[in-house]
């Protein structure tokens, strides 16, 4: 197995995907921060915006998966593990002896190495140049802060861990990279306009009733677009609750049904 996970991730890290992606994840992290820089100037809202722009907001927009890296990754990702189909890799890997479990956890474990580390790094890099324009926060920074940034960081390497797992299901089971580039694009772009839309709703219902509640809850599973990660100072246990029940859920339901698909999967 960690044979087979080494290959798989170097073979990713090689293929000119991932160099582009690379790049890209460059590209966003230098200007995102600038491009907020130069909105601050030209809407010049004084203490209002200087309360609602800082490099911590920054920071984690780079992790929301509907946006920029986020989608474009699972994209790139996706089509380098589908090469591994059309190249015929893993009818080799079969013939020499490795389980198909085995060969769908490799490539599940390479696709979350490789996602959660170049998806960091991007998140980081726009930290670093965030903070050349902005401050962190409004107010002083402590070590409460620095536990609650950890936490929160881990909390975005499991979300992007289930879209992990999303991305290797699609990789492995769809019947072609056609199909698998569809499903990587559609999956995003719907949940992302359905979290919308219960948004907007939730403005509009008193925070007192059911309804709200649902509503509140539909919106803290949808991992596109849920924005309780980073948005303040601690986490109560109903968040923690709320932020991982979705990505557990996930990456556990896909992987099951994925292992079960990819053991059938006529491969030619």
């Amino acid at each position: 197995m960690r044979n087979l996970y080494v290959t798989d991730l170097k073979r990713i890290f090689k293929d000119k995907l991932f160099i582009i992606a690379c790049i890209l994840a460059g590209l966003f992290a230098i200007t995102n921060p600038i491009i907020n820089k130069v909105l601050f100037e030209l809407l010049d809202m004084g203490d209002l915006l200087d309360n609602l722009m800082n490099s911590k907001t920054i920071f984690f927009s780079a992790f929301v998966p509907g946006d920029n890296l986020g989608l474009i990754m699972p994209i790139f990702v996706s089509i380098i593990v589908c090469k591994d189909f059309s190249h015929g890799t893993v009818r080799n890997k079969i013939i020499s002896g490795k389980s198909r479990v085995t060969i769908y956890f490799s490539h599940l474990f390479s696709v979350a190495t490789v996602m959660c580390s170049l998806v960091l790094l991007h998140a980081l890099l726009t930290l670093a140049v965030s903070l050349c324009f902005f401050p962190y926060q409004s107010t002083d920074f402590t070590a409460a802060d620095f536990g609650y940034l950890m936490v929160s960081i881990l909390f975005e390497m499991v979300v992007y861990i289930a879209i992990s797992a999303i991305t290797t299901f699609f990789a492995t089971c769809a019947k072609g990279v056609g199909i698998c580039i569809l499903l990587s694009l559609a999956v995003p772009f719907g949940l992302s306009i359905v979290g919308a839309i219960f948004m907007v709703a939730a403005q509009f219902l008193d925070p007192s009733t059911v309804e709200f509640k649902v509503v509140e809850f539909i919106n803290s599973l949808n991992i596109y677009t849920s924005s309780l990660i980073g948005a303040g100072t601690s986490y109560t246990a109903k968040q923690v609750i709320y932020i991982l029940l979705s990505p557990v859920l996930i990456t556990t339901g896909t992987t099951l049904i994925g292992v079960r698909r990819f053991s059938k999967k006529d491969l030619k």
